[in-house]
């Protein structure tokens, strides 16, 4: 028998952005269910082993806090995380491959504390729970159509916010959307992150000192004082060994999409997270695309994990611990909105009266048709828009995460983890605005919406 539950928000979509929503929208006041289909909150970071979080820091001022910090404070508190750390360059203004700060974490240690989080903002969490159906009429969503090995339901809200990634609600409900860039439809590749312990870290570490030149960037991260013993007291992140992947490729003894390999230590001794693998023209809303990703890619894993174990200095005893249960996917739908963030706002650090979220992440360009990579630093750090959250044509849908309003090479910026979280805060204070109110998305008093945020210690526009 179906039944109907009521709530007066409800996030589709448990990832960073997800998350954020949910639990901003609680606080805020509103009733929040949080529907996600596996069994686990923190998608790409949890499912897709996609780390360490990429800055929250533009140079050396925090522009992303709020519910993001809550997250790194509670990973903290459970030894779970070191806590967000600089990354040094040899040469001034570079960042690259990290943007100047990551935050290391624990992905099994993340669930619980997302999972805390969430609850105890009072939210509701619906695991393994797909929405198959959207009942939409005249841009507004009435409910949703759920389905679970209990069986089929309906739920019923006054606000939807989608955090799919995909845009899978907005679309549904009748949103436009782009896909890929502009000149041929081609998104981002994918990837398969995988963790290998047992690495000889010292050894490793004191080759990279000496063999500079085999490396395109490397930095350092300045670990804090007063760590537990278990936590490493030297970590490094890099990208390079463009000669030994090479020679590796060309004499067929490794299977890798890539020219060369991203490495970052984690901050547990022995530990190395790879970001190596890749596979291009890969549609990531195309089932048949991810079934062939999933396969080809943990083909890529064990080749690179021999490889590594033959090849790379302080590998010799070293296994593979862990391998993303999902493919991480980069970029698939990009919503129309009332405005479309774009590659001049994000470059030139533009500022908007209704910015509702920093982004500091330099453009990252994963490039569609090749191995190549194309990386640009900020001039600043740049405001998010409301208007980026909100579908042309819905009135009572808010986007939150890579699939919010804008183009290709902006999305390259806004779509890592931290950007997603402080584009979900404000998602779910705006629509617990809007359900309270009794009004549509675009009614809500947009300084009312920042200032909550900055309640919520939030850093929305002007701030910094």
């Amino acid at each position: 028998m179906s039944t109907t539950a009521k709530y007066e928000v409800a996030v589709i979509g448990g990832g960073p952005a997800g998350v954020a929503a949910a639990i901003a929208s609680a606080r805020t006041g509103a009733k929040t269910v949080l529907i996600e289909p596996n069994s686990y909150l923190g998608g790409a970071g949890t499912a897709s082993l996609v780390g360490p979080w990429m800055t929250n820091y533009y140079k050396d001022t925090q522009v992303i806090r709020g519910v993001f910090q809550d997250v790194v404070d509670e990973l903290v508190h459970y030894e779970g995380s070191t806590g967000t750390l600089k990354c040094p360059y040899d040469n001034p203004g570079e960042t690259k491959g990290t943007g100047g700060h990551i935050t290391p974490f624990d992905v099994e240690i993340l669930k619980f504390v997302l999972n805390k989080l969430v609850i105890e903002a009072g939210c509701d969490i619906r695991f393994n729970t797909l929405v198959d159906e959207v009942h939409a009429t005249d841009g507004k969503i009435y409910s949703v159509g759920l389905r679970t090995k209990s069986g089929r339901s309906t739920l019923e809200a006054k606000m939807f916010i989608d955090a799919s990634g995909d845009g899978d609600i907005a679309v549904a409900a009748g949103a436009e959307f782009e896909q890929g860039r502009k000149s041929d439809g081609l998104t981002q590749p994918v990837s398969s992150l995988f963790k290998m312990s047992y690495v000889n870290m010292d050894q490793f570490i004191d080759y990279t000192l000496a063999n500079r030149d085999e490396l395109i960037w490397v930095s350092y991260p300045i670990l804090p004082k007063g760590l537990p013993s278990h936590f490493s007291d030297r970590m490094v992140c890099l990208s390079g060994f463009n000669n030994l992947i090479a020679q590796g490729q060309k004499s067929g003894e490794l299977n890798l999409g890539r020219e060369r390999i991203t490495l970052f230590s984690d901050y547990r001794k022995g530990d190395m997270l790879f970001n190596a693998t890749r596979l291009n023209r890969i549609d990531g809303t195309n089932n048949n695309d991810l079934i062939r990703a999933e396969i080809e890619l943990r083909e890529q894993v064990i080749s690179l994990v021999g490889f590594a174990r033959k090849y790379l200095p302080g590998f010799s005893n070293a296994s593979v611990s862990s391998v993303a249960s999902k493919v991480g996917v980069r970029e698939t739908r990009r919503i129309i909105g009332d405005y479309v963030l774009n590659q001049e706002d994000v470059l030139r650090g533009n500022q908007y009266e209704d910015g509702i979220a920093k982004g500091c992440f330099p453009v990252d360009i994963h490039s569609p048709s090749d191995k190549t990579n194309v990386w640009v630093e900020l001039d600043g750090a740049y405001d998010i828009p409301y208007r980026s959250l909100l579908p042309v044509g819905l009135e009572n849908v808010i986007l939150a995460g890579r699939n919010i309003s804008a183009t290709h090479e902006a999305m390259a910026s806004s779509r890592v983890q931290s950007h997603c979280m402080a584009m979900g805060q404000a998602a779910g204070v705006a629509a617990a605005m809007a359900a309270e109110q009794g009004v549509s998305t675009r009614e809500i008093n947009v300084t009312q919406l920042q200032n909550i945020l900055r309640e919520q210690k939030a850093i929305v526009a002007g701030d910094i």
